[in-house]
C-alpha cells in the first residue's frame, strides 16, 4: 500500500463533509483529498459519536477560528505518510481518528482510550469494521438509488433463513414486505415446526401471483435435501408409512434403553425389561427392512437421523396427508430450486446458499461471470451436499477472492445474525424453531445492512408420531 504524502497534496483544494449517514457509535466524515499528480482520494473518517460539534453550529465556528492548526491537523495531517493513520491503521479507507474532540478547551483525541468494555477505542473499531463497511456502503447504495428516484419503483432485497415449520413467525415475515420486495428465502423452511409443508405450499403460491405479492426467490436448505433423498428411497425401496414409524420407534426404544442402562438403578429394571420386550418386536420389523427390502443400515441410519434428531416427522408425515398432485408439485418445486445463486445488488456481488460456498473454484467463476445459479437437479450429491450441510469455513474466503459477498444460514446463534469480515459472510439463522428464550427469525435487508428480529410466534410442539 501507498501512503499519501503531505507534500504531494494540494492543501488549499481538500475538502470536509459531515456524512448524513447514521451510526449507532461513530460519526462519519467524507474528506476529499486532490493529489498533485491529477488524482483524488476519498477517505471516509469516523469518530466517536457526538464528539465533533455540528459543522454548521456557533460552537465549530469558534473552534475553527480558535484552533485552526489544531482542527487541520485533526482532520487531515494526523492522515498522511508512514507514520499516519492510514499506515498505522493498514487501510487507505475507513479511518478511526479517536475519541473526544476539544474537550474543556483542550485538544484531545484519543485513539487508545479504554472504554466501557475494557477495549481501546481503535480495537472497538477495527472489531466492529466489517459491521460497519457493510451499513455504509449500503446505506450508500441507498442514497444513490434515492437520489436516482428508482427506490420506490424497485423495492428492497431482503434474506431469510431457517423458518423450520414455523408458520405464525413466517407470516409475521410475510407481512412486514411490499408486494415490489424481493425476499430471498435460504432454505431450512421444513423441520420441527408442524407447519413446514404449509410454507412450502404458500411459497409456491406467491411465486405465480407477484402482481400481489413480495417477490420471492427460494433456494434449498440440508432439512430440504434430506426430505428429497428420504422421498427417493422411499419409492426406490417400497417403503411405506408404516415402515417410517417403525424406523422411528425403534430408535426412540433403543435410546430409552441406553439411558435406563447407565442410570443402572433397581428402580428402572421394570420399565427397562418392557423397553427391551418392544425393542425385540421393533427390530424385527426394521431387519425386515434390510432382508426383504434390501434397504442397508446406512440409508436407514440416514432416514432415522432425519425423522428424529433433525425432526423430519413433522414434514413427511404432513406430506402425506397431501393429494397425489400436491405431493407432485412439491417434490418438483423443491427438485428444481436453487442450491446456489449469485446476485448482484446495488452494483456489490453476493452468493446466496444455505451453509457453504462451492468447493470448485470454477463454479465460483462461472457464477461471476455468468450471474447463474445452480439448482439441485443440475449437481452431483458432493456438491450441493457441501454447499447445503457443511459446517467448516473452509470455502468462504475463496468465495470472498471471486467477489463475493456470502449470505447463508444453517449455522445458528440465537438471537443474533453473525458478519464475519475476513471470510466475507453473513449468517442469518437465529435460532428459529428451536423454542428457547433467545430463538427468532432475522430478516435481513441487503439494501442498508439492517436486520429485523421477529419472535416465535407459535411453540414448537413436535412430538415423534407414534
Amino acid at each position: 500500500m501507498k501512503y499519501i504524502e503531505e507534500k504531494d497534496v494540494e492543501k488549499s483544494k481538500v475538502k470536509i463533509s459531515e456524512s448524513k449517514i447514521q451510526l449507532e457509535k461513530y460519526d462519519m466524515y467524507y474528506i476529499t483529498i486532490p493529489i498533485k499528480d491529477g488524482t483524488t482520494k476519498k477517505v471516509r473518517l469516523f469518530c466517536e459519536k457526538g464528539t465533533i460539534p455540528d459543522f454548521q453550529s456557533e460552537l465549530f465556528k469558534d473552534y475553527k477560528k480558535r484552533y485552526k492548526e489544531e482542527l487541520n491537523y485533526f482532520f487531515i495531517q494526523r492522515l498522511y505518510g508512514s507514520n499516519g493513520l492510514m499506515s498505522k491503521q493498514v487501510r487507505d479507507d475507513y479511518i478511526y481518528l479517536g475519541g473526544e474532540f476539544l474537550q474543556n478547551d483542550n485538544y484531545l483525541a484519543n485513539r487508545h482510550m479504554i472504554q466501557e468494555n475494557g477495549k481501546t477505542g481503535q480495537q472497538n473499531f477495527n472489531n466492529n469494521l466489517f459491521k460497519i463497511k457493510m451499513q455504509v456502503e449500503a446505506k450508500e447504495s441507498q442514497q444513490k438509488n434515492q437520489n436516482q428516484s428508482t427506490l420506490n419503483n424497485s423495492g428492497k432485497h431482503y434474506c431469510l433463513s431457517d423458518v423450520h415449520g414455523m408458520y405464525g413467525s413466517y407470516m409475521q415475515v410475510i407481512k412486514k414486505l411490499r408486494h415490489n420486495d424481493h425476499l430471498y428465502i435460504i432454505g431450512d423452511v421444513i423441520d420441527r415446526g408442524k407447519d413446514g409443508i404449509k410454507i412450502i405450499q404458500d411459497i409456491m403460491t406467491r411465486q405465480v401471483s407477484p402482481n400481489s405479492n413480495p417477490q420471492i426467490t427460494f433456494l434449498l436448505g440440508n432439512h430440504e435435501m434430506q426430505f428429497l433423498e428420504t422421498l427417493l428411497i422411499m419409492a426406490n425401496y417400497g417403503l411405506s408409512e408404516k415402515d417410517l414409524k417403525n424406523i422411528i420407534q425403534r430408535k426412540e426404544i433403543k435410546e430409552q434403553i441406553e439411558e435406563y442402562q447407565s442410570l443402572n438403578e433397581d428402580i428402572y429394571k421394570e420399565e427397562l425389561k418392557r423397553c427391551e420386550e418392544k425393542y425385540k418386536k421393533y427390530d424385527k420389523e426394521y431387519q425386515e427392512l434390510i432382508d426383504v427390502k434390501k434397504l442397508s443400515e446406512k440409508n436407514l441410519y440416514y432416514i432415522g437421523l432425519w425423522l428424529t434428531s433433525n425432526r423430519g416427522n413433522t414434514t413427511i408425515f404432513d406430506f402425506f396427508k397431501r393429494n397425489i398432485q400436491q405431493q407432485n408439485d412439491i417434490y418438483e418445486f423443491l427438485n428444481n430450486s436453487y442450491v446456489v445463486l449469485p446476485q448482484q445488488i446495488n452494483d456489490k456481488d453476493y452468493l446466496f446458499v444455505h451453509a457453504m460456498p462451492p468447493k470448485d473454484i470454477n463454479m465460483l467463476k462461472s457464477m461471476k461471470e455468468t450471474g447463474k445459479g445452480y439448482r439441485y437437479n443440475e449437481l452431483s450429491r458432493q456438491d450441493y451436499g457441501y454447499m447445503l450441510q457443511e459446517k467448516k469455513e473452509e470455502t468462504y474466503k475463496q468465495s470472498k477472492e471471486c467477489g463475493f459477498t456470502t449470505i447463508c444460514g444453517h449455522t445458528s446463534k440465537d438471537g443474533e445474525i453473525v458478519r464475519n469480515e475476513e471470510k466475507s459472510y453473513i449468517r442469518i439463522d437465529t435460532g428459529c424453531g428451536f423454542n428457547r428464550p433467545n430463538s427468532k427469525l432475522a430478516l435481513y435487508c441487503v439494501e442498508d445492512d439492517s436486520v429485523q428480529y421477529i419472535n416465535e410466534k407459535e411453540e414448537n410442539r413436535n412430538y415423534l408420531n407414534r
